[in-house]
């Protein structure tokens, strides 16, 4: 949404238009009151250009604090259409109350943020009060300086009237075993074993759903996976330093809280600790089928049944649901010469632990998120580290620290001081997306925190500019920590600001043309993330192939089902990441979505439901015009968030994951159809 002001003067106040043209229009209008005695501009530093993605906003300035002259809403609001809503802090509200009395006709709603005590009673005022809501931010203001995003949410749903209850959660299974081990099949059916649902995959969200299933009290499911254990990208990643960026409390379910975490960042083998845990005290493991890899996902439109082929084993299923991940197969450039490199070759992802690194010179190509971790570990080891670096990343400092025992012990006595602590994570977490949409102020500071980070910690001026990025912060993931900079300035690391070119027996040459001798390369270069390899092995309606419905990006509608692919569940697909805050809440909202629709599918006597293609374009439209103006799309870089052959953001969901959650807490029936 291109944000622009145009001015008009009313006998009291100053109005400037923000978001779509000030003609009349069907957009929701919301106006804010700002000036002396109340709201300051900077107050709605936030909430103006969020709620001007979807909605017209007037910034109405009220010059005179004792309210000697009034606003003549009549004017004010001559270029708006249908219900308005006036957004007041502190004195103003009495000025908001006003209009919701004089001008009912003209406006619907009155937000009170922090208002004067005469103000505060709706009822003495002569207003229903269903039209108002009070908000209350604490001293200073801070909720609304710290979590605007909190804010924010409420006045949309507010507006919006999205306020429905989550459904509420099962409790929990008390069957549990001593180790994570393979489940007891099932009936067979023509060779293949019958279960009501197959799970592709146990990480976060394969065993979420898992978990979901077995508190519901659903007995006939499956967990495939391809390893030996359950843990998904935390069993796969066991490279020195893996740890996790965001914080642990909010890492983790909702639905399964764990009090002990050691630290406000957690590291990786204590995330797979955490996901084994949960596999055996849910009592999954006689649904685990672990050492089955799927080797391919059909659906049989005469028995309306998928029949999927794994290397242990086939099954034939009402329902799937593919957990995969996004961070399941690693991503190998194509480098010239490199079968002919005679060292270890290894991705971050598959760390060989017996491959000795004292002494040793070795070569890591990439400078992401595994990269940052990874590197300051490897400059202690090895006789020398060349970085390869194809662009430099944006890295700001870790915040983090060690639980004390009695922290730790008072997560576990108080549940309900632990859930706000997740609660206010969370909505901390919410305001970077300020950042993400290029809102000034916000994106300048997170600039300026990461520029200062550089400056701070690399003196040297040449290392400085290579490692000073080129393009705008939050295009690309941005790096949470305190050594990177420090392994990169240390004598026995090298920059090379350019990307592996080729490799010719031992010697490995940069793209700007320098060569180095190297005894062990590591490609930190990432995974398949936008072309998911599972997508080539599952074939829908008529035989099509997921890949190829894909063939311009990824796409679903609710970031979870596809069309042509009925009773197909995606979990983390499709626009189903973020880049400002947990994963965890994200698949959380989608179960509730899959729960949901399996739930409308029995209760109707429905074999089999296909989403519309209308509702998966209508729904991929929606996110293209919010991704239009973020800074992934804008920010004049090239990163695994985007899909490369159509240029779409196809990773991320583009808003705010509140949003998310409130889109995905009612099943849509109206856009399915009974296969």
């Amino acid at each position: 949404m291109t944000l622009h002001d145009e001015a008009c003067t009313t006998g009291a106040a100053r109005a400037e238009h923000v978001g779509a043209s000030p003609s009349a229009t069907s957009r929701p209008a919301v106006v804010l009151l700002h000036g002396p005695g109340g709201g300051t501009a900077a107050d709605f530093d936030f909430l103006r250009p969020m709620l001007a993605r979807t909605r017209d906003v007037l910034a109405i300035r009220v010059p005179d604090a004792a309210g000697r002259r009034v606003i003549d809403w009549n004017e004010a609001l001559t270029d708006t259409v249908g219900d308005v809503t006036v957004v007041a802090i502190g004195g103003h509200s009495s000025e908001a109350v006003r209009a919701a009395r004089h001008s009912a006709s003209l406006i619907g709603r009155v937000v009170l943020i922090d208002p004067e005590p005469a103000d505060a009673d709706a009822d003495e005022n002569g207003i229903d009060a269903s039209r108002v809501l009070m908000l209350s931010t604490g001293t200073g203001r801070r909720t609304l300086l710290d979590q605007p995003a909190r804010i924010l949410s409420l006045i949309e749903e507010f507006i919006d009237g999205a306020g429905a209850d989550r459904a509420p959660e099962a409790t929990r299974s008390t069957d549990a075993a001593e180790g994570i081990r393979n489940a007891v099949s099932g009936t067979s059916l023509d060779g293949a074993t019958e279960i009501d649902t197959v799970i592709v995959g146990a990480g976060f969200a394969g065993l979420g759903a898992g978990i979901r299933l077995a508190r519901r009290g659903e007995e006939s499911f499956v967990i495939l996976e391809r390893a030996s254990d359950v843990g998904g990208t935390w069993r796969d990643n066991v490279y020195p330093g893996v740890a996790c960026d965001i914080p642990s409390h909010l890492y983790s379910f909702s639905f399964l809280p764990k009090p002990d975490w050691s630290g406000f960042f957690a590291s990786g083998p204590e995330i797979h600790g955490y996901l084994r845990d949960a596999a055996r005290t849910e009592g999954l493991e006689r649904h685990l089928r672990l050492g089955s890899e799927v080797l391919e996902m059909r659906w049989s439109a005469d028995d309306r049944r998928w029949r999927v082929r794994t290397g242990a084993g086939d099954y034939v299923c009402r329902t799937l649901i593919v957990a995969a991940g996004r961070l399941s197969d690693a991503r190998m450039p194509d480098v010239p010469g490199l079968d002919s490199f005679p060292g270890p070759v290894m991705h971050s992802s598959a760390w060989d632990d017996s491959v000795a690194l004292e002494g040793r010179r070795v070569g890591v190509v990439g400078t992401g998120a595994s990269a940052a971790q990874l590197i300051p570990q490897l400059a202690r080891t090895a006789s020398s580290v060349v970085v390869f670096q194809r662009s430099a990343p944006y890295v700001v400092p870790r915040p983090d620290r060690q639980y004390t025992p009695d922290e730790q012990a008072g997560f576990a006595a108080d549940p309900a001081s632990r859930a706000a602590m997740r609660d206010d994570l969370f909505w901390g977490a919410e305001t970077a997306f300020a950042e993400r949409m290029r809102v000034p102020g916000y994106i300048d500071r997170l600039r300026d925190r990461a520029l200062g980070h550089l400056e701070a910690q690399v003196t040297d001026p040449g290392l400085r500019a290579a490692a000073r990025p080129r393009y705008e912060i939050g295009c690309k993931r941005v790096i949470i920590s305190n050594d990177y900079y420090p392994a990169l300035a240390s004598p026995a690391v090298t920059l090379e600001p350019s990307a592996l070119r080729s490799v010719s027996g031992s010697v490995a040459t940069s793209v700007d043309g320098r060569s180095v001798e190297l005894d062990v390369l590591v490609f930190a270069t990432g995974f398949e993330s936008t072309r998911p390899p599972f997508a080539a092995r599952t074939f829908g309606a008529d035989g099509i192939r997921l890949a190829d419905a894909w063939s311009t990006g990824m796409r679903a509608h609710a970031s979870t089902t596809v069309h042509g692919f009925p009773n197909m569940f995606v979990l983390d697909g499709p626009n189903a990441s973020l880049g400002h805050n947990s994963a965890v809440v994200m698949i959380e909202a989608q179960l509730d979505y899959v729960l949901a629709a399996l739930e409308h599918r029995a209760s109707n006597g429905v074999d089999a439901l296909d989403v519309s293609l209308d509702a998966q374009d209508a729904y991929t439209r929606e996110i293209d015009a919010k991704a239009a103006s973020s800074v992934w799309l804008t920010g004049g870089c090239e990163s695994w968030y985007v899909d490369e052959r159509s240029g779409r953001l196809t990773l991320l969901w583009p808003d705010f994951a509140y949003s998310f959650q409130r889109r995905l807490l009612r099943f849509d029936p109206e856009n399915y159809s009974a296969v």
